[in-house]
Order: structure tokens, then C-alpha cells, then sequence
């Protein structure tokens, strides 16, 4: 069955509930409010979690915040940077080949996106996937842990939630950055907003930038502008448009190298970190995105307030490329065999949420509501075409070997919706915090395809119940103890074998997860310490027989672990960020027992970091930022090596951990001469010691690895008013 409602009936049942209906503030929201109009939250407040804006400390859920200022500090240029002190994941984990995608881990687990609340749609089938380029990005919150009670089909790892830079003040305000660094990076960013009218204010922020890539040949380039506009400022009522155009013509080179020769010895030594397996004429990716988003508020009131936001997404891919299969082909072990694809694919989607909350009380206790309704359609077509190439020597590359790319002769189509109805009561009771969510989902899926030997089509609904209970305490102290009980599902696609004997689409994969925790912020400080011990179950996980060839849905992976995270700002300008996680991710259960007892491949054991930030106020150093980190990537999962006649394990891959260092300087010119004011000079080096590391491998049969970033520097000269 579909869901019964579609995108224009949302739309205007939206438009009509925001005339009539009144508006959200949370249970803490009159203490901890910042300003309507401005839509900014307070460095120490977040609202992923709940949807609901809560201080951090009250909030019964791992978090870690991100802030536009990190950003800035740590001279990152993707999301995959971005989360490299963040306690739980393994970071960049396709290294310096994929930084036109955000691939990392949460807990053990791949992890959705979210941006100003809504999904951030993956491709199905391709390489249509979006990204959000951090010039557009206000600040990052990264929720670990199911959350599916709010958001439907999702990780049992948990989600990154991103909000956009949106309209903030009625002065006119604006910035402006020119980087230049090693590989020819470059980047041009501004931000400009102000008033255009009475009770009307503008944003536009943009960025043209690009590199060359680490390996031997492949380039970068990325032109977006994001335009938004705020209707109602200062009042009751508010709509917000966004919009957003992407085009990136160059994305690099999606490459990898053999597994032998990088994570494993050969006889001909190592492979160069410029390594590039492809050929410089046939490879090409190119993407273009564009969205457009509203956001509409009605407070009403007495605490209540309607928000219904929505956004139309589209993104187009054209991708071509040679890559190694990671195998040798020649005694020597210098020769490794390679394959050809080519693609071409388009991906749009419509989501809607729509949320109704306020407080109400009963006795001495203060209900926090929050009911809600989303919506989410979106459908994917792909063409491609798959071959063989020439060999490679990875250790003496010749090019120009393949002349010819595949003809597409496969084409796809994936069609996905899923409709929720969600509601939560979160309780204060003096110091005590206790929330109870729950969520039903109706989600559908319609994948369809033809090929030269076949034509395929098939359907799937499912239906789901998530939840959620959490308490906790706060003393007057600043302690606050919590504890949490946790579901998510995540709908699958593949065709299993069932135990009658009929084959079918597999249901969904389930997540439960338990954790518990403390939270430390001194009170009148803005010091947050955090500490969690998680146990996660994901249940429902297709497996194959690698006999057989044929799909179960016996699979289970189990997460445990415990993080520690830290952001201390000491005063006298240095701030402190520090981060632990430690976690034990491995499968429990499967029809291939080559797999039971280690992790999924891409998983890391551990991750950390402490990054020192110090910008005194006074004295002779007053205007010098001085910055320096040390982050370290524990071991990761790569798969398993058999021995020639594939029936037993001859050795189990896990690629070596590391520790990189970073460092940053920062000088504001205005404190040279007062003509320089509002000029700030940057420069940011990534892997200072220029380590040599491979981010990870994947070598079931395809003997993949990847390598890790090399050292970068880059130098920003930034001017703000």
C-alpha cells in the first residue's frame, strides 16, 4: 500500500496550519531562548536529538556540536574533515580519493545526513549523491545513537544533522575569504546578508573552489551559491526560502589502489600515494545539484508553535572510469587487472516535515509536546555500462593502454516514500528529565530493471514502530546522569531466500540500542564534559552464502563501546576540545562463518583526538591565534584474504592505525594597522609530519585499499563587517 498523502496535499495543508495554528518553544526555551527573528541557538544548546532546542547538558543523548567557528579554525574543506575530533567515527574512510563524498562510520554504522531537519537523500543505485559544501553551513550537530522515533527509516548509528546559514539581522553584515594551498587548492567564500525591507532580510553565501587531486592527475572544481530570504521578520509568523545551485565539473578521480603493494608487502615494493589507476582521457565525474527549501513559523503564543518546512532536491551525475580490481595478473606482481564503468544519473526528492509543540502543565510536572507528521518521495534513474580494461603496472604506470569506455546497456529506476506520525512528551520534574517518543512508519520502495540478459522488477512496503524512553537528572552541582533506551529500522532492498523455500525483498533491518551516560557543565560556565557506555543489536542484516550465493536475512552486528568527549573554554582565550571512543563492533551472526566475531568492513576500533586553541585577549600576543591537534584512528576492519581454493581464511585484514598532528596560526591584521581592520590571516597544515596511512581497505575478493590525505597547508586571508 502507498501512503496515502502527496507532496501538494502536504503543501497546502502546511500553508493553511501556519495561518491558523500557533507555535513550538521548548520546556527550557524561555530560559535558554536566543532570538526568533535571528534563528541562532546558543553555543551550549542543541535540537537534532528532540527536535526541540535543549541545552546539551539536559539533553539525554550523545551529541557533539560543531560550530561555524571550528569550521573556520581547523581549515577543513568537506565533512569528512570535519569529523575527525569527533568521538565514534571513523573518519575518511575512502581517504583522499573520495572527498567529493561523505563516507565515515557512526558507532560501526553508515550514517544519513540531515540538513535544517530534512533529509539529505542518498543515491540508491549511483553516484548521484549530494553534498553540502561547508561554506554553506551555519553549524554541524552530530547525533549518535538510533533516532529513527523522529526521523523514520535510519542508522542504528545515529545521524549528522547540518543547519544552513539563513537570514540573522537587520545590519548589513558580510564576509569574504581568498585560500590558496598545497595540490593548487583554492577557495573564494562569501557571506553577505542584511535588510531588504521592512520585516524582510537576506542572506546570500557562495564559494568557487577546487584542487588538484593527490593522485597523479585529477582535478577539482566546485561553483555554489546559496540565496535565502526571511519574510516576517520579528514577528509571530515567519517564512523562510533557500535555495541552493551546485555545479561541480571536476570531481576528482574515484580511484583506489591494489591491496598488494600498499596494505600488504610486494615484491616490487611499495605503491606511490600519487598512485592514479585510471586513464587521464576516459575519466570524468561531473555532478550538478540544485534545492530549494522553506521554512514556515507561526508562534502563537503561550509556548506553542507550528514549524513546516519542506525541500525539493535534484541532483545529476555523469561519471566514467577505469579501476584496478586490485588482483595481479603476472608473476612478477606488478601487473594488476582492471574494469571500466560508465553511468549517468538522476535523483530527485520532495520531504516534508511538519511539527506542533508546547508546553502544558499537570501538577508540578511541565510537558514539553511534540507531534509531527513527514513525508518523504524520491526516485532515481540510472543508466550503465560495465567492462574490462588493459592491465596496470601499479609500480610503473603507462597510460593510454584503454581507449574505449562501455556502452550503458543497463538501465534502473528506484522509486521510495515514507510517511511518519510522530509525537513526544518530554517531562521535567524539578531536576529530573524524562522523554517518552514513539513513531509509525509506512514506507514503500519500487525498483525496476533492464539489461541485456534480463528485466526485473519488484516492490516492498513496510511498516514500523519506533521508540523512545530516556531519563535524566541534574543537580544543582552541573552533574547530570542519564540513561536511554533506543529502536530504529532501516528499510532494505535486496532479494533474500526465505526459509519456506520463496524468495522476497528483505524487511527492514532493526536497531536497538541502550546507553547511558553523564554530563558535567559547571554552572554559569560554558565547559561541557560528556561520558556514554552504548550497546547496539542490528538485527534483520542481509547476508550471503558465499557457497551458495544466495541471500538470508540472518545476519546481527552488535556495537559497544564508550566515548568521552570534552569542549572547556579555560578562559583568557584557550579552549580545549578533547574526544575518546573506544568500541568493540563485530558480527554475531551469519550464514558465511568467515565473518562471525569481526567487524564490518570499514569499522574502526577507536578514534580521538585534543585540539588546543589558544587566542589570548590581552598582552603582546593579543590577536595571534595559536591552534595545534593530535588525532588518532585506531585499527579498521578490511575483510579476510582465503587461500587459493576459497575455502578457508588464510589471514584477516585490519589496515594499522595512526596519529596525525595538526596545527594552525592566526594573526588579526587590524591589530597591525587600524586600516586593516575586520582582516584576519590564516594558515592551516593537516598532517604536519606528512604520515603515510591508508584509511582503509576492502578485500573480499576485490583487494581494495585507500590512502589517507598527505600533508596539506593552506594559507586564508578573510576580511568581515
Amino acid at each position: 500500500m502507498q501512503p496515502p498523502i502527496r507532496p501538494a496535499l502536504l503543501a497546502s495543508v502546511a500553508a493553511a496550519a501556519v495561518a491558523l495554528l500557533p507555535s513550538v518553544a521548548s520546556a527550557t526555551e524561555d530560559d535558554h531562548r536566543t532570538i526568533v527573528v535571528e534563528g541562532q541557538r546558543v553555543s551550549d544548546s542543541a535540537s537534532a536529538a528532540t527536535k526541540s532546542v535543549l541545552p546539551m547538558v539536559e539533553t539525554a543523548q550523545s551529541i557533539s556540536l560543531i560550530s561555524r567557528e571550528d569550521i573556520d579554525a581547523q581549515g577543513v574543506a568537506n565533512l569528512n574533515q570535519v569529523l575527525r575530533y569527533v568521538a565514534g567515527v571513523t573518519p575518511e574512510t575512502r581517504g583522499a580519493n573520495g572527498e567529493y563524498y561523505d563516507e565515515f562510520r557512526l558507532r560501526g554504522f553508515v550514517a544519513p545526513r540531515y540538513l535544517d531537519g530534512l533529509k539529505v537523500f542518498a543515491s540508491p543505485t549511483g553516484y548521484a549523491d549530494a553534498q553540502i559544501d561547508l561554506s554553506r553551513l551555519e553549524r554541524i550537530e552530530i547525533v549518535k545513537g538510533p533516532a529513527s522515533v523522529l526521523y523514520g527509516q535510519s542508522s542504528p548509528g545515529g545521524l549528522v544533522a547540518m543547519s544552513s546559514k539563513l537570514p540573522d539581522s537587520a545590519q548589513e553584515h558580510g564576509s569574504l575569504s581568498a585560500a590558496y594551498g598545497t595540490f593548487d587548492l583554492f577557495r573564494l567564500d562569501g557571506d553577505v546578508g542584511g535588510k531588504l525591507g521592512e520585516r524582510v532580510l537576506y542572506r546570500v553565501s557562495g564559494s568557487i573552489n577546487g584542487a588538484n587531486t593527490q593522485q597523479s592527475f585529477g582535478t577539482r572544481r566546485r561553483y555554489t551559491i546559496s540565496p535565502a530570504v526571511l519574510i516576517g521578520a520579528g514577528s509571530g509568523s515567519t517564512l523562510t526560502v533557500l535555495g541552493n545551485i551546485s555545479h561541480d565539473p571536476f570531481n576528482g578521480i574515484y580511484g583506489l589502489v591494489p591491496y598488494s603493494g600498499s596494505a600488504e608487502s610486494n615484491p616490487n615494493g611499495r605503491i606511490a600515494q600519487d598512485f592514479a589507476d585510471g586513464e587521464p582521457a576516459l575519466q570524468r565525474f561531473s555532478r550538478d545539484q540544485k534545492s530549494i527549501t522553506y521554512i514556515a513559523e507561526h508562534r502563537f503564543g503561550n509556548g506553542w508553535k507550528l514549524r513546516a518546512s519542506g525541500r525539493f532536491q535534484d541532483v545529476r551525475s555523469d561519471y566514467a572510469s577505469i579501476y584496478v580490481y586490485g588482483t595481479t595478473t603476472d608473476p612478477a606482481q606488478a601487473l594488476f587487472s582492471r574494469g571500466a564503468v560508465t553511468t549517468a544519473e538522476h535523483m530527485s526528492n520532495w520531504t516534508f516535515d511538519h511539527q506542533l509543540s508546547g508546553t502544558a502543565g499537570t501538577g508540578r510536572i511541565v510537558h514539553n509536546l511534540l507531534f509531527g507528521l513527514d513525508y518523504q518521495t524520491g526516485r532515481s534513474a540510472e543508466g550503465a555500462g560495465y567492462g574490462t580494461a588493459t592491465a596496470i603496472n601499479a609500480f610503473a604506470p603507462v597510460y593510454g593502454t584503454t581507449t574505449t569506455l562501455p556502452v550503458m546497456d543497463t538501465f534502473s529506476t528506484t522509486a521510495r516514500r515514507q510517511l511518519g506520525l510522530y509525537a513526544q512528551d518530554m517531562m521535567a520534574i524539578g531536576g529530573l528529565r524524562l522523554t517518552a517518543s514513539g513513531r509509525y512508519d509506512w514506507a514503500s520502495s519500487r525498483l525496476s530493471s533492464v539489461s541485456p540478459t534480463a528485466t526485473a522488477a519488484s516492490d516492498q512496503t513496510d511498516r514500523h514502530f519506533s521508540y523512545r524512553l530516556a531519563a535524566l537528572y541534574r543537580t544543582g552541582s552541573g552533574l547530570a546522569p542519564y540513561a536511554s533506551y533506543s529502536t530504529s529500522f532501516e528499510p532494505q532492498s535486496s532479494t533474500i531466500l526465505r526459509t519456506s523455500g520463496s524468495t522476497g525483498i528483505a524487511d527492514p533491518s532493526i536497531g536497538r540500542q541502550i546507553e547511558v551516560g553523564v554530563k558535567y557543565q559547571p554552572r554559569g560556565t560554558p565547559i561541557l564534559l560528556t561520558a556514554a557506555l552504548f550497546h547496539i543489536d542490528q538485527s534483520n542484516v542481509v547476508v550471503s552464502n558465499p557457497l551458495t550465493f544466495l541471500a538470508r536475512q540472518s545476519g546481527k552486528v552488535r556495537s559497544q563501546g564508550a566515548e568521552v568527549e570534552a569542549k572547556a573554554p579555560l578562559g583568557d582565550g584557550l579552549t580545549i576540545t578533547a574526544s575518546y571512543s573506544g568500541q568493540k563492533v563485530r558480527t554475531i551472526h551469519d550464514d558465511n562463518a568467515f565473518n562471525l566475531g569481526h567487524a564490518p568492513i570499514g569499522v574502526g576500533k577507536s578514534n580521538g583526538g585534543l585540539f588546543l586553541d589558544y587566542a589570548p585577549h590581552r598582552g603582546s600576543l593579543a590577536g595571534v591565534t595559536l591552534g595545534g591537534g593530535v588525532r588518532h584512528v585506531g585499527q579498521i576492519y578490511g575483510g579476510y584474504v582465503t587461500n587459493d581454493a576459497g575455502t578457508a581464511v588464510d589471514h584477516y585484514v585490519e589496515t594499522p592505525g595512526y596519529t596525525l598532528f595538526d596545527a594552525a596560526l592566526g594573526y588579526e591584521l587590524g591589530m597591525a594597522s587600524r586600516r586593516l581592520a575586520g582582516m584576519r590571516l590564516v594558515i592551516n597544515a593537516a598532517n604536519l609530519f606528512d604520515k603515510r596511512t591508508l584509511s582503509s581497505c576492502y578485500v573480499d575478493g576485490l583487494q581494495w585499499c585507500w590512502y589517507g590525505q598527505r600533508r596539506t597547508v593552506q594559507a586564508t586571508l578573510g576580511y568581515h563587517w
